[in-house]
């Protein structure tokens, strides 16, 4: 039963350094008797006006926001009703490619028509890095009904795009920016993590409590500074967020807000100092916040790179896990991710530092060629994904003589950001690439039925 997993879990002494923020370290646990619905005095979520209206004051003071809004459908329902708010059916949206894929199913419900933006690449690593506003630009003159650009910053990785300069080619191009800042909810609380998205002139931003701050799964805030969206957004969450939404967890983003406002982050933050002055012990592993300067990054995810050692990050994962009693959020092929927040404590941190240095000290140096790197180009598209969605009731595959067009998206989990979006073409090399990304341990939803479709062509 999943009650005797989780309890399994709970009592088995590993630490999390994954999410959610409050790593189980949080006290108020809200227990059933707390769990109602819309009845009398307890207002209503799709038109408050009452006590939900008043976390979402506090939300608003704590962001430094015109207009929050409660999302109890994660940040993926702010996604989805912003992007719907602000567009029209047809119309062109610029869109980073390493965006979540509820972006993308965001674009395919809408019928929209994408042009994507290949983020910067990361040297030497297997992830992307902060967007060009000088690549914005371009496909905004090149794409002048353009109505809205939408990016990730932070990424899943913690770097940042230069927000402030994005923001402003938008408006000179009269183009709506919406920012997925789902891994930046705790930026507001500690002047050494980078500035908001709406700081930094964003009109619509996304925020997940529950990632990195003391909230329940699911919990999130939709902002804007753009007060004529206001009742564009409130129809559109209408839409995609149920109609029966959870008193505990709304009551868990009044608890998170009433944390982060009386609570000071100055403790975590020199936590994280002290790991990082440490982590310079290593010698073969190292830390991307220690090696990484081109763009503002969020220090408090820890990206430990295993590119100068024998180890895959999968490799480095389940030897925290097994050896160490330390389980982390996710891992790429040379990295992993372990995910801190202010409910970390420095017994987790010490007990990180004190694995990896142990496994640093009895690992060798490598210089291992990996045999997927992240694409620099985009595949070719046949079809919008809206179009190929619907195609995808009637044959299983399209095939062409250069390829298989996909009907499905292809990606890994996690992030979540897709490699291959349905209408774009799948060529022998790109399936390659993705067979040696899963040997290294990565779970790539999808793309095995296209090998074989693949593999059984002349």
């Amino acid at each position: 039963m999943l009650e005797d997993k989780l309890k399994r879990y709970a009592q088995s002494g590993i630490y999390p350094f994954h999410m959610p923020g409050h790593k189980r370290n949080f006290s108020g646990c809200l227990p059933y008797e707390l769990d109602v619905t819309e009845i009398d005095g307890f207002d209503n979520l799709h038109e408050p006006d009452g006590c939900l209206r008043e976390i979402e004051h506090r939300a608003e003071r704590l962001y430094n926001s015109k207009r929050a809004f409660l999302l109890v459908n994660g940040a993926t329902a702010g996604i989805l009703a912003s992007v719907r708010a602000i567009t029209h059916r047809g119309d062109t949206v610029i869109t980073a490619r390493n965006c979540h894929k509820s972006v993308y199913n965001a674009i395919e419900l809408c019928g929209l028509n994408p042009v994507y933006i290949l983020p910067d690449t990361i040297d030497d690593h297997n992830f992307f890095g902060a967007v060009s506003p000088g690549r914005v630009k371009e496909l905004l003159l090149g794409n002048p009904n353009a109505r809205l650009v939408i990016i990730t910053s932070p990424t899943y990785e913690g770097i940042c795009s230069d927000v402030k300069k994005i923001s402003e080619i938008c408006r000179d191009h009269g183009a709506k920016l919406l920012v997925d800042e789902a891994h930046g909810a705790h930026f507001p609380f500690c002047a050494d993590f980078p500035q908001t998205a709406l700081e930094c002139g964003a009109d619509v931003s996304v925020v997940s409590l529950h990632k990195t701050l003391p909230a329940p799964t699911q919990t999130a805030l939709l902002l804007t500074n753009d007060i004529s969206l206001e009742k564009p957004l409130q129809n559109q969450l209408s839409v995609f967020q149920t109609s029966s939404p959870s008193y505990l967890l709304m009551c868990g983003i009044e608890k998170c807000l009433d944390f982060a406002e009386n609570n000071s982050f100055k403790e975590y933050n020199k936590m994280l100092d002290g790991f990082y002055r440490e982590s310079l012990r290593l010698k073969k592993l190292s830390l991307l916040f220690n090696c990484y300067g081109a763009s503002p990054v969020d220090k408090g995810k820890l990206v430990i790179l295993t590119d100068k050692t024998a180890l895959t990050g999968r490799e480095l994962a389940d030897m925290l896990r097994e050896e160490f009693k330390l389980e982390t959020e996710m891992s790429g092929a040379d990295y992993v991710i372990a995910m801190t927040s202010v409910c970390d404590t420095k017994d987790g941190f010490d007990r990180l530092l004190s694995a990896l240095l142990e496994i640093d000290g009895r690992i060798e140096y490598s210089d291992k060629e990996l045999k997927f790197i992240i694409p620099t180009t985009l595949p070719q598209k046949v079809f919008d994904p809206c179009d190929a969605v619907l195609l995808k009731h009637g044959d299983p595959a399209l095939i062409r003589s250069d390829g298989v067009v996909s009907l499905d998206y292809i990606y890994a989990y996690p992030p979540g950001i897709p490699f291959v979006v349905p209408g774009e073409l799948i060529s022998r090399e790109m399936l390659e690439a993705f067979s040696s990304l899963s040997k290294l341990g990565l779970k790539i939803s999808n793309y095995e039925r296209y090998s074989r479709i693949l593999k059984s062509l002349p």
